[in-house]
């Protein structure tokens, strides 16, 4: 009888109902966009690792994040070689770059800049590893066919300006590069160090692969005792965690995602809140009936908790079928991974019941007024 109730005084005024769902609704369509937002950030902060195959990796002392990575000597990638344990040992170089098309007006993109020593035990893919030969000869790249449409028609052989250096592209490839810039290449150790103007001996990061059959958390400890104090030795696990830890919570990105989140979940209550309150107070005289017939005070409020519940419900499924189509335009303008997670659906389904439990309880303080007295 509660939820016929509940249902019935929800769908009696069938304008305003639309007019609560539709606005609930929106709310927690940007609740779904902010959190999926922080969901691509913390996933593309680790876009370049996860490109790459390796279990340790050695980078500076002073590391804080690949944006912020600090050189050491590639004297260290020597001796790490010699630990037992370690079977491939490769460079990766990573800096900010400027891209321009002298075949479009415009005046340069960014561009991440990989620099790798072409060992192909380090690439996933075999399609890619088969392209990396093409880079052996100097002032050649591999560019990323998700970059950016301001990069130009992306042909083979094609020049183009880095860093006012003239380079041609030898091959495509796809990673991805996400909020970190608007393009990205792949170039070799030696056209790295001639485009930053940077010495062959400086490294960002070294690339560790391991026997089969190793420990990887003991050849970690082998490699840190081993090493001078100057670098620092991480699991390709720690790297990846420390990496979206830096990206999401230090850096303004992921602090305005969370802020735009905690927004929209004030908006969808406040709604939610007004609506109850509008319902109550429109209520009052048939709540006090009821309670002056012998209903208790728990059976009106779960009557009022239930219609919340009802406009959550009501709101939650129109809002995800929404997300699921806004991130598909999402990855399909702009080739950001930016997918519908089981995670990311619970956890806006719990916040949407959060929502609907602090608006409810806050809106039933006025069945308090609902004395029998004041219908005589």
């Amino acid at each position: 009888m509660r939820i016929s109730l509940a249902w019935h005084n929800t769908l009696q005024n069938k304008k305003r109902t639309f007019a609560a769902v539709a606005g609930i609704t929106f709310s927690v369509l940007l609740v779904f966009m902010q959190l999926g937002f922080l969901q691509t950030a913390r996933t593309n902060s680790t876009i370049v690792y996860n490109y790459f195959d390796f279990d340790l990796v050695i980078v500076s002392s002073r590391f804080e994040s690949m944006e912020s990575a600090h050189l050491f000597d590639s004297a260290r990638l020597l001796q790490a070689r010699v630990v037992p344990g370690v079977a491939e040992a490769g460079i990766l170089n990573y800096g900010r770059s400027r891209w321009r098309d002298p075949e479009n007006k415009n005046k340069g993109s960014s561009c991440m800049m990989i620099g790798f020593d072409l060992n192909p035990a380090f690439i996933r893919s075999p399609e890619h590893r088969a392209k990396l030969p093409l880079l052996t000869r100097r002032d050649t790249v591999m560019l990323d066919s998700f970059s950016h449409p301001d990069y130009g028609v992306q042909r083979i052989g094609k020049e183009v300006l880095i860093n006012q250096s003239t380079v041609s592209i030898a091959a495509v490839y796809e990673m991805g590069v996400g909020f970190q810039a608007e393009g990205s290449v792949i170039v070799s150790t030696e056209t790295f160090a001639a485009i930053r103007r940077q010495g062959l001996r400086d490294l960002t990061f070294g690339l560790i692969k391991a026997t089969p059959g190793t420990d990887i958390l003991e050849l970690k400890t082998r490699l840190t005792k081993s090493l001078p104090q100057d670098v620092i030795v991480f699991t390709k696990t720690e790297l990846v965690e420390r990496e979206r830890n830096y990206y999401v919570n230090v850096k303004p990105i992921g602090i305005m995602f969370r802020a735009g989140a905690f927004v929209a979940f004030c908006v969808g209550g406040v709604i939610l809140y007004q609506v109850l309150a509008s319902e109550i107070s429109n209520r009052l005289r048939e709540l006090a009936t009821l309670k002056a017939v012998g209903f208790t005070v728990p059976y009106v409020y779960g009557v009022g908790v239930q219609q919340a519940l009802l406009f959550a419900s009501m709101s939650y499924g129109p809002a995800f079928i929404f997300s699921l189509i806004t991130f598909k335009l999402v990855y399909w303008a702009s080739h950001i991974p930016m997918f519908m997670t089981w995670s990311l659906a619970l956890t806006v389904l719990g916040l949407s019941v959060t929502m609907t439990s602090v608006s409810s309880v806050l809106a039933l303080q006025k069945v308090k007024r609902a004395d029998p007295a004041d219908l005589f």
